[in-house]
């Protein structure tokens, strides 16, 4: 999720519209997806799975519905990294340009943590999971010290209309525009499901990591945003509007309050924007491996490195597609979050609420005529998920939106029109591999998981439903 990258960026996104709100948006959010959440725990308890979403789709929905759900998710997020790729750079080069006095160009860091996203990608999952894990659990204890000195120095900013409605300075309605940016803040939640393959006992493991981050985070941004709140006065008008202009609040704060903590506050929003990129690499590239185990794309995107077991030439295609669509991107609309990373977001937003909505109604028709089906579990929370996320994809699709954000839809219709085509060709050349979509699955009990990952062909860990 990058749960620093969310609220070093999404915060001032959300503060016109929310004010002094945030926390109240952000604790609605986390509600939301926890509904969405609870599909994909349902799921990875009885489909422990390299394909997520995918997979689910296929079990509940059939091949056809699996194969619209694996082509939105990883177009989606292939469509993530370019826009990671720039933003990275673009914040170490203004750290390097602001810290040393030296002005490089954005593409040299880009560069360099591609490189480093490749090694760690191809070489072990376990390791690039535990490096992903360090950097988060040290950008997380600063932003949460960062939030608890602004609370303790907040004086009469601390107040519980942060957790009104009547805070937010379109009412309501400004609320529901804030839930938009806490939604966008979960998403990557989903990431450990694809992991499936490569974990011990993954039917306990997984929905308890994927559970779990979904609350440790949601609380994470709910406190944060409260401090972000009370430090800044964002209950004065005077200090919402100097708020409503500043591109990094963070800092703002952290300069105004902890001086000391500045600099670290400046490397962990780079730190995040990299973990980010790190784990978005990771579960990328296990959607396309199963995708082309299975046939829904070229078959070579199945293949294991023969030494570490990564599906490294889906590693290495998704690396090439990231850093040509980052160039181009970058070039046409600045690699900062401004530019190429807020336009792949909106678009890749998009496509994964689209894929939550599938998946929700596949867990109820999935569940529809199993002995044991829980009416809560798997009827009305998926319902309530799905009703939850409909005002955030109409807000990012609606008329009226400024460029290059009003081509998002026409983006997302053209990429489902050639995935219509690809679905037909597919259907007239191999139908009977529509029919086996989704249906690789890891044995239970997992007894060992190489660090490689559960895609030596020699670990009989995975079988056909």
């Amino acid at each position: 999720m990058g749960p620093v990258l969310a609220v070093v960026l999404n915060a001032p996104a959300a503060g016109p519209s929310t004010g002094a709100a945030l926390p109240l948006a952000f604790l609605i959010a986390l509600i939301v997806i926890l509904f969405v959440g609870n599909t994909v725990i349902q799921f990875a308890r009885v489909l422990p799975s390299a394909g997520s979403f995918y997979t689910y789709a296929s079990q509940g929905l059939g091949g056809g519905a699996g194969f619209f759900t694996g082509w939105i998710f990883f177009g989606a997020y292939t469509l993530l990294g370019p826009g990671l790729f720039g933003a990275v750079a673009a914040f170490a080069q203004d750290y390097v340009k602001n810290t040393f006095h030296a002005d490089l160009p954005w593409w040299i860091f880009a560069f360099i943590f591609m490189a480093a996203v490749l090694l760690l990608s191809v070489r072990s999952v376990k390791a690039s999971v535990q490096l992903d894990l360090t950097l988060l659990t040290v950008e997380v204890l600063v932003f949460l010290l960062l939030a608890t000195i602004a609370i303790a120095k907040a004086g009469d900013g601390n107040t519980l209309s942060a957790f009104s409605p009547a805070a937010a300075a379109g009412g309501v309605s400004g609320v529901g525009l804030g839930v938009v940016f806490g939604i966008l803040s979960f998403i990557g939640f989903d990431a450990a499901a694809v992991l499936g393959e490569e974990s011990r006992n993954p039917r306990r493991l997984i929905p308890l990591a994927v559970g779990g981050s979904i609350v440790v985070v949601g609380i994470f941004y709910v406190y944060v945003m409260y401090g972000l709140t009370a430090g800044y006065h964002l209950n004065d008008a005077q200090s919402l509007a100097a708020f409503n202009k500043d591109a990094t609040p963070f800092v703002t704060l952290a300069r105004r309050d902890a001086p000391w903590l500045e600099q670290l506050v400046d490397l962990c929003a780079i730190a995040g924007l990299f973990s980010a990129f790190l784990a978005l690499q990771n579960t990328t590239v296990r959607v396309l491996f199963s995708m082309g185990r299975e046939g829904a794309l070229p078959a070579v995107l199945g293949k294991v490195h023969p030494k570490f077991h990564s599906p490294y030439i889906a590693i290495y295609v998704l690396t090439a597609v990231t850093v040509i669509g980052g160039l181009a991107g970058g070039a046409w609309l600045g690699p900062g979050p401004t530019g190429l990373y807020g336009f792949t977001g909106a678009v890749g937003t998009v496509g994964v609420i689209l894929v939550y909505i599938l998946c929700n109604v596949a867990l109820i028709r999935y569940f529809g005529n199993r002995p044991n089906r829980n009416l809560f579990l798997h009827v009305i929370a998926p319902i309530l998920g799905t009703l939850g996320l409909i005002y955030p994809l109409w807000s990012t699709v609606a008329p009226g939106q400024a460029y290059p954000y009003n081509l998002v839809p026409y983006i997302v219709g053209l990429y489902l029109v050639v995935g219509i085509g690809a679905y037909f060709y597919l259907r007239q050349r191999a139908p009977e591999k529509l029919g086996a979509f989704g249906s690789v699955v890891a044995d239970e009990p997992i007894t060992k998981a190489e660090e490689g990952g559960m895609f030596d062909d020699r670990s009989a860990h995975t079988h056909v439903t």
